[in-house]
Order: C-alpha cells, then sequence, then structure tokens
C-alpha cells in the first residue's frame, strides 16, 4: 500500500502519455490529511491521502492527494500513474496493450462501417454522386492525357532520329 511511503523508498511511475516509465524514489512525504470524499463518510484510517515529492533520473516531481489505501495512484491530468510495486505498471501496460489491440481488432469492421455510410451518402445526395463521378472522369482523362504526352514524345524522339535532327530540348 502507498501507506507505507517514506522518503528513500523506492516508487515506480508510468506516463501514459510517453508510454515510459521510470524508477524513482521518495523524496518527501507530507503528513496524511483527509481526502475530503463527501459522497462517503470518514472511516477512522480510510480516505487519508498525502503529498509527495519524487526523485526521477536527477529531477523532482510533486503528486498531491495519494490516496494510502491503495497500492497505485494515477494523475490524469499529468498522465501519471505511481505504483509502489513493477507489477502494477506491468498491469496498467497490460491493460493498455488489451485495450489497444481490441481496437486494432475493429478496424476491418469500422471501414466496412465507413464505406456503407458512403455509399449512403451516394444514394441519398445525387448531386454528391454527380460530383464523385465528374471527379473519376477527370481524373481518368488526366491519366490518358499522360500516356498520350509520353507517347508524342516517343514519337517525336523517333522522327527525330529517323530524319536524323536532334530532339528540340524543352
Amino acid at each position: 500500500m502507498l501507506s507505507n511511503l517514506r522518503p528513500g523508498t523506492p516508487v515506480y511511475l508510468f506516463y501514459k502519455n510517453e508510454m515510459r516509465y521510470a524508477a524513482g524514489t521518495v523524496h518527501q512525504v507530507s503528513g496524511q490529511y483527509p481526502a475530503m470524499n463527501y459522497q462517503q463518510p470518514m472511516m477512522p484510517g480510510a480516505g487519508a491521502v498525502v503529498n509527495v515529492t519524487i526523485d526521477v533520473n536527477g529531477k523532482t516531481e510533486s503528486y498531491e492527494r495519494i490516496p494510502l489505501n491503495t497500492s497505485i495512484a494515477e494523475f490524469p491530468d499529468k498522465g501519471v500513474l505511481i505504483s509502489e510495486t513493477r507489477e502494477g505498471i506491468i498491469n496498467e501496460v497490460t491493460a493498455i496493450r488489451n485495450a489497444r489491440q481490441s481496437v486494432l481488432q475493429q478496424v476491418p469492421t469500422i471501414e466496412q462501417e465507413i464505406k456503407a455510410c458512403d455509399n449512403l451518402l451516394l444514394e441519398l445526395n445525387p448531386q454528391l454522386k454527380r460530383e464523385q463521378e465528374q471527379a473519376g472522369k477527370i481524373a481518368s482523362l488526366e491519366k490518358q492525357l499522360a500516356g498520350m504526352s509520353d507517347q508524342i514524345a516517343a514519337l517525336t524522339g523517333m522522327l527525330s532520329k529517323t530524319l536524323g535532327k536532334k530532339p528540340k530540348e524543352e
């Protein structure tokens, strides 16, 4: 439990926004004070918090209102999770990995839904359908023109070679 925090105690920090962790050492711990959770009545020993400063990689980081009745404390505004053990960090990283894997497994379904929405929009909006068809025709014509330009350049080169003239450089 984080209630065992004392100066010199090792702690582990997981920086969620950067997806990295660091080992630190508690530098200073304030005295316990009530968490002031008005939703639950105060019970002796429950709801106590402390403020802590931790030395991490040569820097001092401050965290306020760390609950003492748990083994991890999360600070969403800072994107940091503090744990008394590596296992707490491992559990959090595993949970994030599993959530991201679940999202990746949903990608094909989401892509199909996007295509279905696009088709529905074309069906519901004839102007959009005409614009898309026109854009397709223009792209096709541009591709044909590029091919014709290459063919003309090749023919010009062959004619110049046949007539013994150097082709004009553009």
